[in-house]
């Protein structure tokens, strides 16, 4: 545990660091301090590599350098300085030792470059350039940025970069990124940071700019919206589409755009495009994880394309399935399923039904 005194903070005593070993010490707030015992001499540097953010007590010294484990950048172990170019310098600070006690001046250690590392996220972003995304990644988390922050970017670039650069298939992207963050929550701290700086760079792309969306002026009710995108989900029309999500958004009917989305994409004359429901659960998992001010391009560029995607003309035996699917549409409905009690399972019925078909006919 950390004592403070003045600016100077009590971190360890020396029995805690013997000689040629190397001890993090968390002053909280995420932040490490990283205390290295060369030859009885006590060193203290920030813990995390201004590379990429890995561990430094993981590393080595030899000749008073410090070595990450990592990648490989060098640092001057008392000055800090870095011997590659590419690579920021490393923070030290004096360190006082007291009767067995070790004691280091912080100084100032507020993070004043949030703006400039965001700025270097978004440039990794766009040119999908691995290195600087990581890079950035690692010195906002150095600087204990929300990781909700750092998704919220990576988000809005997604947003961009699909309705600029990408067609349907951008469902691909959301559940790269969603998937990715959900695996970089089982791990931590460098662990984690690999796991995230990979699900931000498998959405890296081009984000052109482009012509705000806005609402369509009013009069303008629910049913009118809902109506129009039936209509132009059968026409093929995701332009259009588009504004009118973003209209029902700014109207406050946040919470039938959903159902709404997945209802036209059931239609029958959607039966084929199953990667169309896959996308819509993607884009409802953003929803739920991050809200709707932080992902309306997202999820009303995407959903339109989705919605509004053109179908070539359909092979026989798919018209005769769509067919048969509208013919059933009013019999599912006058049954009710939602108020339906619970039906036992007859997996011989079931089954029976699958192997009777004549497959040659069908």
């Amino acid at each position: 545990m950390a004592e403070h005194t003045a600016q100077w903070i009590r971190v360890a005593t020396s029995s805690d660091v013997p000689r040629g070993e190397a001890k993090a010490i968390r002053l909280g707030e995420g932040r490490s301090i990283a205390l290295f015992n060369v030859d009885g001499r006590i060193y203290a540097t920030d813990n995390q590599c201004p590379h990429m953010g890995y561990p430094l007590t993981r590393g080595a010294v030899r000749h008073g350098i410090l070595t990450c484990d990592w990648h490989g950048r060098s640092f001057d172990l008392e000055g800090g300085g870095c011997f590659n170019y590419e690579c920021d310098d490393l923070q030290t600070f004096p360190v006082d030792v007291r009767q067995d006690e070790i004691w280091i001046h912080l100084g100032d250690a507020r993070y004043k470059r949030r703006d400039e590392h965001l700025r270097l996220l978004w440039q990794g972003l766009l040119s999908k350039d691995r290195w600087t995304i990581s890079k950035a990644v690692a010195l906002l988390l150095r600087g204990s940025v929300p990781e909700d922050e750092i998704v919220e970017m990576v988000l809005r670039h997604l947003g961009r970069h699909i309705a600029s650069s990408e067609g349907t298939e951008g469902g691909g992207a959301v559940s790269r990124l969603i998937n990715g963050l959900k695996v970089g929550r089982r791990y931590q701290d460098a662990d984690r940071l690999m796991v995230l700086a990979t699900a931000a760079c498998s959405v890296a792309g081009g984000a052109a700019q482009r012509l705000d969306v806005v609402p369509l002026p009013g009069p303008v009710a629910w049913n009118d919206i809902d109506r129009w995108t039936r209509m132009f989900s059968h026409d093929g029309q995701s332009g259009r589409i588009e504004r009118c999500l973003f209209t029902a958004y700014h109207l406050g009917h946040e919470d039938r755009i959903l159902p709404l989305l997945y209802e036209c994409t059931v239609e029958p004359h959607f039966l084929g495009f199953a990667d169309n429901l896959l996308a819509l659960g993607y884009l409802a998992e953003v929803i739920e994880s991050f809200g709707w001010k932080r992902s309306p391009e997202l999820v009303f560029n995407l959903g339109a394309k989705l919605l509004g995607r053109r179908r070539g003309e359909p092979e026989r035996f798919r018209r005769d399935a769509v067919g048969l699917m509208t013919s059933m549409v009013p019999i599912i409905e006058a049954s009710n399923p939602s108020t339906n009690g619970a039906v036992e399972y007859d997996e011989d019925a079931f089954s029976s039904a699958l192997v009777s078909v004549n497959i040659q006919k069908s």
